[in-house]
């Protein structure tokens, strides 16, 4: 698995983007200065050469030349209408007349990098003239001036230096300030994260105070609370189920133990034998009924059930379910009657164990010479007896729930038929709902939650 740290990732993507601006506007001011360097070497070039070529003058005499008394590093070379070219160096020869077409002709100065007879870098501006003349006639001449440019690359390569020298300083200092920012924006995770560090199985008690958090904290603290209090109700209900499994299983273990032991006391019929052994076959069917039960509810929580549907005719699968219940209705003098007459397109054995559970619990609990109804429509199935009501139809599908004495003694039902009946009907996208009606009925109602893809399901 990959991981990495906030901390690191937001410290590098800021000190990135601000050295990154730092350096683009760098290089701009740094290529600003340079071209105002070379445009302030350029013109000052330019203003030299205009003044040497004042010095040359048309006559009498021809043309005339005022060498100035010393020009250090200059190299000045004037290119004449006859051709000839004038170097202004004692012992020079021509060596930038080649810059200079012949004949000469007034054009805009030009500038051109050069090479110095030193073999130094340079800098040549070529300017075309006209002479200064007293008797008319003068033609355009030329001026050459190079100069040595060590001086403007100089104080440029400096620059450059305290440029890079600025700019490390600068990100070793913008680096340091980030992580500084970072680690105090981050601060609040951290709390966060050594908060939830105390937080285990035994303590999910514990909240995470919203005060001092910032804004953008406020709704995955909100959410990790309810999701603690899920957890929280999750746990407690987990532990209360298991001892009440614990509970249901030890009563008919409990049971089963004192049969034996009670019939294994002293000699008895073949007929006591048999009998002991039907209480004992009755008491493993309940244990084997609650063990099946809770396991067929471990697979629907942990979604490990398929679904397989196929077309069910309901008034055959109710009278299937109803049959193992028809000895005991008959002894409490209870009617029957089956009104449905739905073909549905569901999982048969699901939707079997569904019915099996409610036409039982009908069986049991509806009052001595009551009556009892299955019905359906195209949208809802519905199986209503005549009472009493429910003591709380909101908790009646509560697992191992218990709602008065009567249901806490030996037989079929242990707390789970309702539970399992419900979460099947989950399963295969039906709602199971039970209600008190006013005439002191009772009606169990399974509907599909999604709407019907084919005609004729539910």
């Amino acid at each position: 698995m990959t991981t990495y740290s906030l901390r690191r990732r937001l410290v590098l993507v800021m000190t990135g983007v601000m050295m990154t601006i730092f350096i683009v506007v760098g290089v701009f001011l740094y290529a600003g200065v340079r071209d105002a360097a070379w445009q302030q070497h350029d013109d000052g070039l330019r203003a030299r050469a205009r003044a040497f070529s004042a010095l040359v003058e048309h006559s009498d005499d021809g043309y005339e030349i005022e060498h100035p008394p010393e020009l250090r590093d200059s190299f000045v070379e004037v290119v004449l209408p006859d051709g000839h070219v004038d170097v202004w160096r004692r012992g020079g020869k021509p060596h930038f007349a080649a810059l200079v077409a012949r004949p000469v002709s007034i054009q805009p100065p030009q500038l051109i990098d050069v090479t110095l007879p030193d073999g130094r870098p340079g800098r040549a501006v070529v300017i075309r003239f006209v002479p200064r003349d007293e008797i008319g006639g003068a033609e355009p001449a030329a001026l050459i001036l190079a100069e040595d440019i060590e001086d403007v690359a100089r104080s440029l390569r400096w620059l450059a230096t305290l440029f890079i020298v600025v700019g490390i300083a600068a990100l070793a200092a913008i680096t340091t300030l980030v992580w500084w920012i970072v680690g105090r924006t981050l601060r609040p995770l951290d709390k966060l994260a050594q908060s939830l560090d105390t937080i285990d199985e035994k303590r999910l008690a514990t909240r995470i105070a919203l005060d001092e958090q910032p804004l953008e904290l406020h709704a995955p603290i909100r959410r990790l609370n309810e999701l603690l209090d899920r957890l929280e109700t999750s746990f407690a209900r987990e532990r209360q189920f298991t001892a009440d499994v614990s509970h249901e299983l030890r009563t008919p273990l409990a049971g089963l133990r004192t049969l034996l032991e009670v019939t294994a006391l002293s000699e008895r019929t073949t007929a006591d034998y048999r009998a002991a052994l039907a209480d004992a076959h009755r008491i493993v069917l309940q244990l084997g009924t609650l063990v099946e039960n809770l396991l067929v509810l471990a697979r629907l929580d942990a979604g490990h059930v398929a679904i397989h549907s196929t077309d069910v005719d309901l008034h055959e699968l109710v009278d299937e379910c109803w049959q193992p219940n028809a000895e005991i209705a008959a002894s409490r003098a209870l009617s029957f009657r089956n009104l449905a007459s739905t073909t549905l397109s569901l999982d048969r054995e699901k939707l079997r164990i569904v019915l099996a559970n409610l036409l039982a619990n009908a069986a049991e609990y509806t009052d001595r010479g009551g009556w009892i109804e299955v019905a359906s429509t195209d949208s809802a199935i519905t199986i209503t007896d005549s009472g009493p009501p429910l003591p709380d139809e909101h908790k009646i599908f509560d697992r191992l729930w218990r709602g008065d004495a009567a249901r806490s003694g030996i037989g079929v039902h242990c707390g789970i038929g309702l539970s399992l009946a419900r979460s099947l009907c989950t399963a295969m996208s039906l709602s199971l709902t039970a209600e008190n009606c006013g005439d002191g009925s009772v009606r169990f109602t399974c509907m599909r939650t999604r709407t019907p893809s084919a005609r004729g399901t539910l």
